[in-house]
């Protein structure tokens, strides 16, 4: 089933650094029975999507909801540069959707962006990924010339320490996100250099989310193996993430304009249960358009953060 949370104008890639190793795009291809297709970067069937309507004639995507874009591609790739002006056209069309946009080709951004952008779309969330502190080196003195409203960071993954205090410093910083490498890959992420990041973005008051702890997980000197189902709810439970501030993104009525209120965008609802113990609950904008938890309770975001403070989560090793 797709994921209700991407829009993927398209997919394929090209292996571009030391972390895309064992890209999840290829191993799900390879799962899929497909694994030709993780290296032919071609359109899809659901550029669309942002446009598309219901039988009602409102958007199938809500205002006030975020998709991220090209999770089995690289928006900057130089194979989509025919494709590119069209997805923008589409971004631009739907000012009251958040795009999360991630790249690892950070050297492309600033001769790609669309010639309207200015200081940045205010609902485009512009970051870059790095995997250990040779590329954020490299990546990060582009990054920050590049204009945007809003910056930030996906470790992952996470293949060593990086010290991205110079980032976070600089002010353009809200999000940072860090996760260990699974898939099959079993590069070892470690703890310390995860509560590093976490301690540094709780310093500058940006949001920190640990969102995996990956296949193999170093903690104390000790590698421990975890497997794919829990990841996410032990990278919870270590207590790294944490969430100092809400991102406000300033968002149009695509009709006449109007600045939306909060109480026209969609709602934040959550799983009561699978919900509890995900690191990405405060960056999440719920489960609206997700159709795999039939019949589950679903709660409002400040429900669910009472819930989680009457059944708090405590490290598992």
């Amino acid at each position: 089933m797709a994921d209700p949370r991407s829009w993927n104008p398209w997919h394929g890639c090209a292996k571009y650094s030391t972390g895309c190793k064992n890209c999840y795009m290829f191993a799900l291809d390879a799962a899929r029975k497909v694994p030709e297709r993780s290296s032919v970067i071609a359109r899809t069937a659901s550029t669309g999507l942002p446009l598309a309507r219901n039988r009602r004639g409102d958007f199938k995507i809500p205002p006030g909801y975020c998709l991220r874009v090209n999770m089995t591609s690289d928006t900057f790739l130089e194979e989509a540069d025919p494709w590119r002006d069209e997805m923008w056209d589409i971004i631009r069309r739907r000012p009251d959707v958040v795009f999360y946009v991630l790249t690892k080709r950070v050297d492309r951004i600033m001769d790609h962006l669309p010639a309207d952008w200015g200081d940045g779309y205010e609902n485009v969330d512009l970051n870059i990924s790095c995997e250990n502190q040779r590329v954020f080196d490299m990546r990060w003195p582009l990054f920050e010339k590049v204009p945007a409203r809003h910056k930030g960071f996906n470790l992952a993954p996470l293949l060593g320490p990086i010290d991205i205090a110079p980032a976070l410093a600089s002010g353009q910083i809200e999000n940072v996100f860090a996760g260990g490498e699974s898939f099959g890959g079993t590069r070892p992420c470690n703890h310390a250099w995860v509560k590093q990041i976490s301690d540094d973005c709780r310093r500058y008051g940006v949001n920190f989310t640990f969102n995996s702890t990956g296949s193999v997980f170093v903690m104390d000197g000790k590698r421990y193996r975890i497997r794919k189902a829990i990841q996410a709810e032990q990278a919870y439970k270590s207590g790294l993430s944490h969430a100092d501030h809400e991102t406000e993104y300033v968002l149009y009525d695509p009709v006449d304009g109007h600045r939306l209120a909060k109480e026209e965008l969609c709602p934040r609802v959550f799983n009561a249960d699978k919900c509890m113990t995900c690191p990405n609950l405060h960056s999440c904008r719920g489960c609206i358009l997700c159709t795999n938890c039939k019949g589950a309770r679903r709660v409002g975001l400040d429900e669910i953060l009472s819930l989680r403070e009457r059944r708090p989560g405590t490290r598992e090793e």
